[in-house]
Parts: structure tokens; C-alpha cells; sequence
């Protein structure tokens, strides 16, 4: 059986009482371990059975910046932004490594 949660990923029952991500941000997942349907449910919202006849994958979602921009850019693009912040300070590799950090999505 298949179900889909609040966000529109699809997950598949393995074994009773057990699920795997099979469909995540409209991109096919083959190597989910299975968790509890209870975890899933608490953690992404309510599972809503499929009928495998009505099924229509999600939207693919927008590309990440990992996706478009190299780790290099990136970095680049992290050194203009706080090096254009006018600190009366220089900046150190670390201030420009959090905003790489930023500009990733990592925190």
C-alpha cells in the first residue's frame, strides 16, 4: 500500500507497522530504510492511503544551490557578500565560510 504525506512525498508500506520513502520532492528514492509508520506520522503529518490507480508523482521541486553553483562559486559569491558589507574589520575565512554555510542551506 502506498500513502502520501502532508509535503506530497510518497512512502511505501514494507511490512506492517513499517514504511519507506519511495517519492521524495518528486524524485524516485531506492534505498530508504523502512521506519515506523507511528515516527513517519508524527514527523511529516498524516499518511494518506493512494490508490495506485490515481497516483501522480509530485511536482518536481525547485533546484537546490548545489545544483546550479558549484562549491567554488559559492564560496565566491559568500567572499563578495561579506567582503561588500563594509566591516570597518577584515573579514575572516570563517565569517565567509558561515555565509557559504548560509548560502548552502546548511543552517
Amino acid at each position: 500500500m502506498k500513502y502520501t504525506d502532508n509535503g506530497g512525498d510518497t512512502w511505501e508500506e514494507t511490512t506492517p507497522g513499517l514504511v519507506r520513502v519511495v517519492v521524495l520532492g518528486g524524485v524516485a528514492v531506492t534505498d530508504s530504510q523502512p521506519s515506523a509508520i507511528d515516527y513517519v506520522t508524527e514527523k511529516w503529518g498524516p499518511l494518506t492511503p493512494l490508490d495506485d490507480s490515481d497516483y501522480e508523482p509530485a511536482e518536481p521541486s525547485l533546484p537546490t544551490v548545489s545544483d546550479v553553483m558549484s562549491r567554488a562559486d559559492v564560496f565566491q559569491a559568500a567572499n563578495s557578500l561579506v567582503k561588500g558589507m563594509g566591516l570597518t574589520e577584515a573579514a575572516s575565512v570563517y565569517d565567509v565560510l558561515s555565509v557559504a554555510k548560509w548560502l548552502e542551506g546548511s543552517e
